[in-house]
């Protein structure tokens, strides 16, 4: 991977150094298991060059969203329709979007920090035999790593978008755990369709921004889950992308929606990248929250 980034994109390196550098031990952990589901699903020779060019040009988008975002004071969009015809329903521009966020998931060295407490203080912790529900996996990744730390646990997950069910799946049957997950098309939002209170833990990872109405999201968590389940929960705060539509400004927002549909939040963790635009306004945040289903009304 770095010697293709170097020989094709060596501006890329220097960010991935430095998120090398900032945990060597978990870096290597994280990029072995990615590296090696991706390899699984386009081949050693041919994972990287595809990987690798989706997360630069993921990233540079980025970058531009946000200083678009910097000049503008405000989301490029604010509606899921807006967001629909030039992301989600363009096949291919949606596979090389997810294939480039999740090598963000140790690439970016904020992320990286979620990605501890993801593994250390969710998967690791959840419930012995869990029924796991993983709303918008996206590329799978979290779901995956879960179902890799955790050999008992079984994952039902949702998404809207086919190209992350295609991909999910892929991933999955990559990471030789296909027979405890399953994936189906369905709008995150619908599932309070489901039986409620049967799920032992929840995962939504940087869903909730991309939402014209974000509680909704956090209620459907609260919906499925036992009393007592965890839930881990991601999102992005004045974090321009083309199809971030909600712009959270506050870690205090997140949290308080949890509060208020019936969780305890047992711990947050925020996060910056390393390197934002001189002078900027709006700094990029990351936030982890771990949570839990209140078993009686305030504990």
């Amino acid at each position: 991977m770095f010697a293709y980034a170097r020989a094709n994109h060596p501006r890329s390196v220097r960010g991935m150094e430095e998120a090398l550098a900032k945990d060597p031990e978990l870096f290597t952990e994280v990029a072995e298991k990615f590296g090696g589901w991706a390899a699984g699903v386009h081949g050693d020779e041919g994972w990287a060059p595809l990987c690798v060019d989706a997360y630069v040009n993921f990233s540079n988008d980025v970058i531009m969203a946000q200083a678009r975002y910097e000049a503008d004071g405000h989301y490029e969009n604010s509606s899921f329709a807006e967001c629909e015809a030039s992301v989600y329903a363009d096949r291919e521009v949606m596979d090389e979007y997810l294939w480039g966020v999740f090598l963000t998931n140790f690439l970016w060295s904020h992320h990286m920090e979620l990605s501890r407490v993801f593994r250390d203080r969710f998967a690791r912790k959840i419930a012995a035999n869990a029924s796991v529900v993983e709303i918008a996996p996206g590329h799978g990744g979290w779901g995956v790593w879960l179902l890799s730390e955790r050999p008992d646990a079984r994952l039902q997950a949702f998404d809207i978008s086919p190209s992350s069910i295609a991909i999910a799946s892929s991933i999955a049957k990559s990471a030789g755990v296909a027979d405890r997950a399953s994936y189906e098309r369905r709008n995150a939002l619908d599932l309070s369709a489901l039986p409620a209170g049967e799920a032992d833990a929840c995962l939504c990872s940087f869903l909730i921004e991309h939402l014209e109405e974000p509680e909704k999201l956090v209620e459907v968590m609260a919906h499925l889950l036992k009393p007592g389940g965890k839930a881990w929960l991601t999102g992005a705060l004045t974090a321009a992308q083309i199809d971030h539509i909600y712009e959270f400004r506050k870690e205090s927002e997140l949290v308080l929606m949890a509060e208020k549909y019936g969780f305890r939040v047992l711990e947050t963790m925020s996060v910056a990248p390393l390197r934002t635009l001189p002078k900027a306004r709006f700094v990029p945040r990351s936030m982890g929250l771990l949570l839990q289903k209140r078993t009686t009304e305030l504990g």
